[in-house]
């Protein structure tokens, strides 16, 4: 397909451009299809044989790819020429092997596969991973998902994230620990070089500190302490009762009521009435106990606020784990899951978090607070309940939520309980282009079972026009396994089939899902500019199910900052040139 649209006699430099780097994708298909077959045997003798990890790159480098990308790479850099842009890596000029997820701007230390990668690394991952704490920039080997959850989240936080080949990864080896800067720019420029006072000037000429966040408390609704049929909620209810998640899917349950499951809410005020009971040895609610701790460790002197901190929320999570709600609490759970479910101990439920401070302008905390799958019995859906309360103040999730947010007492937590739906395939639909922001077109990002694309495993990636259906696949899905659901609860691993993961079908009932949704659910910004949706789905039979909406809200700082603007200048200059196609390059 993308030989054919470089067939013709001319083509824009924009286009050109996207087709050399669409081409481009091939090395890393061919890495993928060689991992879904060779992972398990790697693995395995590279515990006789340290070697063995090289069986991979070592065959793609003996085969023509190698060929391939010399000639895409000199191709890339002349197109890049013309644009009057280049790739930068660590002084060096580059035209294949680096493709933006998203922009940002960072500078800090680069860390090569680090064991505990901190707020100020520029971390290199072998892949995307759900649990990556709070770091200044992401660089992925190789193919990297573009919609799971820490993606999203990075990008709504404006930390840059580039997915790296492994051919130019011996670049970057002798510079690990050391200081760099990674410059992403929205139009997909990549510039990591070393740091220095040169660069100070582009941080203090940006655009200023992030904003601070707070959570809307003018709109907190505690007295609701019953639970509340999912059907009952709307969008509006959004931080007033239950978090966005559930808000935000009793909307969508209104408008595709066969798509979405039953599901139970308990509110924000059944949250705040379990931190109304005394913690003990304080005299006092484990609320106003938590209040006067984070008051405490805010002034004491910063070398001993995390250490404090740490064991602070230690001690609170704990107690939240193992404290009955009470007697009132279980008898209204079992009442209200035996009218929604019919009946409380044979159901299967997913326990989804859902707080107050996610979704916002400048925070969506994607990922970052605990749901627990495919729960089956009551005692055993009551325990998971606890953690999800809990989950908030787990270190990640206190961690990425305190880059922006204040007042830390204020997180309440709703819990969804939904029941659960054994798809054969699920993943996550953006109503635009997740490379170019094209509104125009939808990204797909999709792997076989329960929860893989969200969690950041090698997915099935489409790009689908919204107009016409034209679809074009950008990855195959890589995992080996696929998560499924056993009656007697939890989560299994089974091996995956062959073959594609979506099928036209499907694809179309995903578009036309896309273009209702502007007008079924329209989602805005402050501004009142309509926003891409984030549509977590799944198949089961070919029936479409829905599991969650929410605004994919990119980092306005990002796609603001003058230094990064500048390095697209010539490109939006220059983008709309013809290219003579007959002639050599």
């Amino acid at each position: 397909e993308t030989i054919a649209r470089l067939g013709q006699d001319s083509v824009t430099l924009g286009n050109y451009r996207r087709e050399l780097r669409h081409l481009g994708r091939v090395p890393h298909w061919a890495g993928r299809e060689l991992a879904f077959h060779f992972t398990r045997a790697v693995e395995h003798l590279a515990q006789i044989e340290p070697k063995a990890v090289q069986f991979i790159p070592d065959r793609l480098r003996s085969t023509p790819l190698t060929v391939y990308s010399s000639i895409l790479d000199g191709l890339l850099r002349e197109a890049n020429a013309q644009a009057g842009i280049e790739h930068s890596l660590l002084g060096a000029s580059v035209g294949t092997g680096l493709r933006s997820l998203n922009p940002g701007l960072a500078r800090g230390v680069l860390r090569l596969d680090p064991a505990h990668p901190g707020p100020g690394d520029i971390v290199l991952l072998p892949e995307t991973t759900e649990e990556l704490p709070p770091v200044a920039g992401i660089l992925t080997r190789e193919e990297g998902n573009a919609l799971s959850h820490v993606q999203i989240l990075a990008s709504n936080l404006g930390i840059p994230n580039v997915v790296v080949d492994s051919s130019l990864l011996p670049r970057l080896r002798g510079h690990d620990g050391k200081p760099v800067l990674l410059a992403v720019s929205p139009g997909g420029r990549v510039l990591l070089a070393e740091d220095g006072p040169r660069w100070d000037a582009v941080f203090s000429a940006g655009a200023g500190a992030p904003e601070r966040l707070r959570a809307d408390l003018g709109r907190l609704d505690l007295r609701q302490r019953a639970p509340l049929p999912l059907d009952a909620l709307r969008a509006d209810d959004a931080g007033r009762v239950a978090g966005p998640k559930a808000a935000k899917l009793g909307e969508l349950k209104a408008h595709y009521p066969e798509a979405v499951a039953e599901g139970l809410v308990l509110p924000f005020g059944m949250f705040r009435a379990l931190l109304d009971q005394p913690m003990p040895g304080t005299g006092t609610s484990a609320f106003e106990w938590m209040r006067a701790e984070y008051r405490r460790i805010a002034n004491l002197p910063e070398g001993q606020r995390a250490a404090e901190s740490s064991a602070m929320r230690e001690r609170l999570r704990g107690w939240i784990e193992s404290t009955d709600p009470g007697p009132a609490f279980r008898a209204g759970l079992r009442e209200a899951m035996t009218e929604v479910f019919g009946n409380s101990e044979r159901i299967a439920v997913f326990v989804r978090s859902d707080t107050n401070v996610e979704d916002l302008p400048g925070f969506t905390g994607a990922g970052l607070n605990l749901t627990v799958a495919n729960v089956v019995g009551f005692d055993a859906i009551l325990q998971a309940i606890r953690r999800v309360w809990a989950s908030p103040f787990a270190e990640r999730a206190f961690a990425w939520r305190q880059m922006r947010m204040e007042d830390p007492e204020h997180v309440y937590v709703s819990v969804l309980l939904q029941q659960a739906v054994p798809v054969e395939k699920s993943g996550v639909m953006l109503t635009m282009d997740a490379e170019s922001g094209d509104m125009g077109q939808f990204t797909v990002a999709v792997s076989e079972g329960v929860g893989g694309a969200v969690s950041g495993e090698g997915a099935e990636e489409w790009r689908v026009d919204a107009a016409t259906g034209e679809v074009r696949l950008l990855a195959e899905a890589s995992s080996t396994t696929r998560r499924v659901l056993p009656a007697s609860g939890g989560v299994e691993r089974m091996p995956v089939s062959a073959g594609g993961v979506l099928k036209p079908a499907e694809l179309d009932a995903l578009r036309r899902l896309g273009n209702e949704l502007p007008e079924r659910f329209p989602l805005q910004d402050e501004q009142g500019q309509p926003l891409a949706a984030d549509v977590e789905f799944g198949f089961l039979d070919g029936r479409l199910a829905l599991f969650q909406i929410r605004p994919f809200q990119q980092s306005r700082e990002a796609r603001r900052n003058r230094f990064l603007l500048e390095l697209d200048r010539p490109l939006r200059e220059r983008e709309g040139a013809m290219i003579d196609l007959r002639e050599s390059p």
